[in-house]
């Protein structure tokens, strides 16, 4: 996620222009303190051995070492909280009132009957949102490292989500709208590893959508069985043209993986 952007001239932004940007300056300390909590978790399973991959190397005075590292780092974070909940309760405060409720629009005009000496007027229909649901093209096919994972359809309604047959790893989707992505894979490693894999919802061209984060795995946790993997995203647009965006699952893994079912859902929103 890249660092908010402030207006080049910040004396003439509004009042509720201000107040968003000192929100969103909060929404990004906090994501921040994410991301020093996980760091903080991953270097206590690092020391115990628990992290995928690796294994325990740590004496028990290094464990206490580390133990009491988190624990002051923890009390940083607990009291970076406290100002930052102060920060908000105070910007919301400031916060304008919400807007009156707008009034009910009137009633639909009848249809007129057959001796009505004027025309009536068109009626907008709603427009439908486009759904795909795809299942893998068959069961227990071979992904293989950096291939596209094939699909076939279940259920297609809208035009801005678009899925042939003569390119059944891509899924084609307006760029000027947004996403939600789904899908669950039922898989096994053809070839015992202690690697990690990933898998990539790969976008084409780059940059169409906000990125999605890789689904990791720990290919030593199947012990020669099924494992079902599960993930779910958000793509908004981040670009509008008037090509389309491609979007397909890779995979990137020492060891091919074994398809036994797969299913993605794609939603407008």
């Amino acid at each position: 996620m890249s660092m908010p952007s402030f207006p080049p001239n910040g004396a003439d932004m509004t009042r509720e222009e201000a107040l968003t940007m000192i929100i969103a300056s909060i929404a990004m300390e906090e994501l921040a303190l994410s991301h020093i909590l996980n760091a903080e978790g991953e270097k206590l399973q690092y020391v115990l051995g628990t992290l995928p991959g690796t294994k325990p190397c740590a004496s028990p005075q290094d464990v206490l070492a580390v133990n009491k590292s988190v624990t002051a780092l923890l009390e940083a974070v607990t009291q970076n909280q406290m100002l930052l909940k102060s920060k908000l309760e105070k910007a919301l405060e400031a916060c304008p009132p919400p807007a009156p409720p707008v009034p009910p629009s009137p009633p639909p005009i009848p249809p007129c009957g057959p001796c009505c000496p004027l025309p009536c007027p068109e009626r907008p229909e709603a427009r439908e949102k486009s759904v795909l649901q795809l299942a893998g093209q068959r069961e227990g096919m071979l992904w293989n490292q950096g291939c596209r994972l094939s699909w076939r359809r279940r259920v297609l309604r809208g035009e801005d989500i678009r899925w042939s047959r003569d390119a059944p790893t891509q899924i084609r989707l307006n760029p000027g709208k947004a996403y939600a992505v789904q899908y669950t894979l039922n898989v096994c490693p053809m070839h015992p590893s202690e690697e990690t894999g990933t898998i990539l919802l790969r976008q084409t061209p780059c940059g169409a959508f906000t990125e999605a984060l890789p689904l990791r795995f720990s290919m030593e946790r199947f012990s020669g069985r099924a494992q079902t993997l599960r993930y779910a995203a958000v793509l908004y647009p981040c670009v509008e043209n008037g090509g389309e965006a491609e979007l397909s699952l890779v995979l990137d893994a020492g060891s091919p993986l074994c398809v036994e079912r797969a299913a993605l859902d794609v939603t407008e929103l």
